[in-house]
């Protein structure tokens, strides 16, 4: 028997059609005013890469829980939770310039919209926090990116970096890293079609941590994918990523081409680093004070073993290294506790201009380390909210510690603060302060005995007394003090660097810190430091050896090196030949200045500058990786050919 409803009157007719209406504008109503409930949504992917069946999207809902299994800790309890609600609800892009935080599972697909809304928003306040922009390239690169983007309308600038990765779960040493996410964006509007098998897109996977890609938008709803691939065996766990979209810039950087931060030396537990010159401004300018009083400092530096494979697929990520616990952060971690990195401003090297300086304590002996110069979003503002907030990382930088223990890295003199390097020492009898007092009073002493001799010099007279046109006394001054510095506290290097360049020194004394002589065999092996002397042969000039030659016996200090401080055998990086040239052509002839001649004293004494950036010779301010000769005038050239490239491509655009 069929139940039959109830006939309804006129007016209750009219009454369940307008309820019924005003439950289905209330249900629009609701999916309006909640639109992250359909924004963002992790696509299960099978193994031929297409959607997995619904119990695969709630089972994402419980990722979160499981994170902790999988052998990773979450960032903070506040950011934990939004990971949460994001795996769970589903979240859009929340804003701009603002992380979005989020696990994503092997072989699953997260798909993100950006609104409309979001596009059009105004442009959000640029704070910088530096002086000057550091970099003549960038700046001109930047000036023509303006430039191309009041051409075409607006930019959507998006940026990813990975936070965590899977872990390695096997007992054999892990050889490589876990496989890279990727990102996907559309190459049009409205287009959701994303991920491995989408059409219409931008594919860019992540190259160790990160990955950008901007398109010209001026409307219309954009939508944005990353994907994880399957893990590969020996490999557990999950990803954890940060996504940033914006209109002003991108919110995370990397410099992949430009390490920006080179090593001066080491010694056997400790580096000293220090970035480019980063204003090419006079001393008496605002600009380059400013640099100087910054505080804190604008940069900060990341650093790990170089074996150290939990890093490896991260080293590009800002958000990779500051989830991990890195040798170096800055000076203080997150809990203000002090850290094993020593930062400041100087001007010591290269131009006399400013640059940061990085000294990291604690290393062990003998040992490669991989550095990274970072800056915490603009450096003094970072997050959400802040034009290029999720901070920048720099190519990275590797070094390696000594071996033997008797080279300590010394900076900072008073008289000679020029000086920055490794230099003969020995624990045992002097603390790295003592052991500067000690090399800077005793240089300074003999620059005074050399003052008396300059004031014998008419140096305030006229024209045509001076003993040079083109030279003044204190350009004498000046060379002898570099001079006097570079070969009265020598650059240290362990007696076991093979390196062709590096002089033998002290080889008579025992080792201060295990009291062993080298083995005969060596110390009587056939030595001509002068190979070109004009003696007969089987001279003294041809018949020494290790143990009897001056040049290999002693220290080019000896008075102070092998009498006082007594480090044992070591090698010595030769002060380049230039520094005495310099200071002939600089002097006065009546002081008597002379350099050895080729062949006859010169290789034993002196070396050449390589000009590749190694340091094969000793110069005041000398660091790795940086020609000295090109880099003097290299601003000036650069902003010329950058000028030109920029106006050819604008022509040409």
């Amino acid at each position: 028997m069929l139940l039959q409803c109830p006939k309804l009157t006129p007016l209750q007719s009219r009454f369940v059609a307008s309820f019924g209406t005003l439950l289905l504008l209330g249900l629009v109503y609701w999916s309006l005013s909640n639109p992250h409930f359909a924004y963002a949504a992790e696509l299960g992917l099978d193994g031929s890469g297409r959607p997995r069946d619904s119990e695969d999207h709630i089972r994402h809902g419980t990722e979160q829980n499981r994170l902790a299994e999988d052998g990773i800790e979450p960032l903070s309890v506040d950011e934990d939770d939004r990971v949460v609600e994001r795996a769970a609800v589903a979240s859009a892009i929340s804003a701009n310039n603002a992380p979005n935080q989020l696990n994503i599972q092997p072989s699953n697909t997260t798909l993100w919209v950006y609104s409309q809304d979001l596009l059009q928003q105004a442009a959000a306040p640029a704070f910088s926090g530096l002086p000057s922009d550091p970099s003549v390239k960038r700046d001109l690169l930047e000036q023509h990116s303006d430039l191309r983007r009041r051409q075409d309308g607006k930019t959507i600038y998006i940026s990813i970096n990975t936070c965590l990765q899977p872990n390695w779960n096997a007992s054999s040493v892990q050889t490589g890293e876990p496989p890279q996410l990727t990102l996907y964006v559309g190459a049009a509007s409205d287009n959701s079609d994303l991920g491995p098998n989408g059409q219409n897109q931008i594919v860019q996977p992540l190259m160790e941590g990160f990955a950008n890609v901007s398109v010209n938008a001026n409307s219309g709803t954009w939508y944005i994918a990353v994907s994880a691939p399957a893990l590969t065996e020996n490999y557990v766990g999950v990803w954890n990523y940060e996504l940033a979209v914006s209109t002003d810039d991108y919110y995370h950087s990397a410099d992949l081409g430009d390490p920006f931060l080179y090593l001066v030396d080491t010694d056997m537990t400790a580096a000293l680093l220090v970035t480019n010159n980063l204003t090419q401004q006079n001393a008496s300018t605002d600009v380059f004070q400013e640099w100087m009083h910054l505080s804190p400092p604008p940069f900060i530096m990341f650093a790990t073993d170089a074996d150290n494979m939990g890093m490896a697929g991260l080293r590009n990520s800002y958000c990779g290294w500051s989830s991990h616990q890195p040798i170096a952060g800055s000076q203080q971690d997150t809990a203000g506790r002090d850290t094993n990195v020593q930062m400041g401003m100087i001007t010591r090297g290269l131009g006399n201009k400013p640059k940061e300086q990085f000294y990291i304590t604690d290393l062990n002996p003998s040992s490669g380390y991989v550095g990274v110069l970072a800056q915490p979003g603009n450096s003094t503002k970072s997050g959400s909210g802040v034009v290029g907030g999720g901070g920048k990382i720099w190519k990275p930088v590797a070094w390696q510690t000594k071996a033997d223990g008797n080279c300590a890295m010394m900076f900072n003199l008073s008289f000679c603060d020029e000086v920055a390097y490794a230099v003969p020492s020995n624990t045992e009898k002097y603390n790295i302060t003592q052991l500067r007092d000690l090399y800077d009073s005793n240089t300074q002493a003999s620059y005074q005995n050399f003052s008396y001799s300059l004031q014998q010099i008419p140096c305030e007279t006229s024209a045509d007394s001076q003993y040079s046109t083109v030279k003044t006394c204190d350009d004498c001054a000046a060379a002898y003090k570099e001079w006097l510095c570079a070969v009265s506290i020598p650059r240290c290097e362990d007696f076991t660097n093979p390196a062709p360049w590096l002089q033998m020194r002290n080889v008579a004394q025992p080792y201060y810190n295990n009291n062993t002589l080298l083995p005969p065999d060596f110390l009587n092996a056939s030595y001509t430091p002068m190979p070109r002397a004009p003696t007969l042969e089987g001279s003294p000039a041809y018949n020494q050896t290790y143990w009897t030659a001056l040049a290999t016996r002693s220290s080019r200090n000896p008075g102070l090196i092998v009498d006082l401080i007594q480090p044992g055998p070591y090698k010595e990086v030769l002060p380049c030949e230039d520094l005495c040239y310099g200071l002939v052509q600089s002097c006065p002839a009546s002081l008597g200045f002379g350099c050895p001649y080729k062949g006859r004293g010169l290789e034993a004494g002196y070396g050449q500058r390589s000009p590749n950036g190694t340091i094969t010779c000793s110069y005041l301010g000398a660091v790795y990786d940086v020609n000295s000769a090109p880099d003097v005038l290299a601003p000036a050239f650069k902003a010329i050919a950058i000028a030109a490239l920029v106006a050819l491509v604008v022509g040409v655009a």
